[in-house]
């Protein structure tokens, strides 16, 4: 599940609420609001052909406005909530994104539902996972981070975006729709190479905090 706050901050600043919302779940955005999803296509460097999931994604309103952006990729839209994340209302998702698209929308979508300790994704398919906002929800993180581990391609990569904290500091999630406690940074770190990772490159700030890259050991 994505709160809204941790969307792209600077992202959503002017996003008026509509009478009528194209879509269930997640801020309504337009197309001035979606030009940053450029530069984190860029690197997770997406291309045509590979294969994405985007983990705990709610109802795939992030992966609608990656899309336009975007030819030939096969989404995996995945969330445990049942409510926000159903084929229809994905279809009602990419429908309202395909309108900013400059050329026909040839990606494909399938949405997932996954549990508290599994993804429920196809094993070994995965050229990209992205997590945005998503790890410090898990109630489980060793079992989904060894779960992803078995969904990447052996040459696959993990990107992680998400807030942490670090010794001597305690924070928790400003939304009033989580509340968790904020992950401590050395912590997170350990979850990923007990699981089989290492970190490989980091992004610049996008929207408060980077995006972090993981590939197999």
């Amino acid at each position: 599940m994505r709160p809204v706050l941790f969307v792209l901050s600077f992202m959503i600043a002017g996003c008026g609420t509509p009478l009528f919302r194209p879509y269930k779940c997640g801020p309504v955005l337009k197309e001035k609001d979606i030009q940053i999803f450029e530069k984190v296509n860029a690197f997770l460097d997406l291309l045509p052909g590979d294969t994405y999931a985007d983990i705990g994604a709610s109802s795939g309103y992030y992966d609608g406005a990656m899309s336009v952006f975007l030819d030939s990729v096969d989404f995996y839209i995945q969330d445990i909530d049942r409510e926000c994340l159903t084929e229809k209302n994905l279809k009602r998702v990419t429908k309202y994104f395909g309108r900013f698209r400059k050329s026909p929308d040839t990606n494909r979508y399938h949405a997932v539902i996954g549990e508290d300790k599994k993804t429920n994704l196809p094993d070994g398919i995965f050229d990209k996972i992205y997590c945005n906002a998503t790890y410090h929800v898990l109630q489980y993180p060793d079992a989904i981070i060894a779960d992803l581990y078995t969904r990447l391609k052996p040459d696959g990569a993990l990107y992680i975006r998400d807030e942490f904290v670090y010794d001597g500091q305690t924070r928790y999630c400003d939304s009033k729709q989580c509340r968790n406690l904020i992950p401590q940074h050395k912590d997170f770190l350990a979850v990923m190479e007990r699981n089989g990772f290492r970190l490989t490159d980091q992004s610049d700030d996008l929207g408060d905090y980077p995006i972090y890259k993981f590939e197999k050991q």
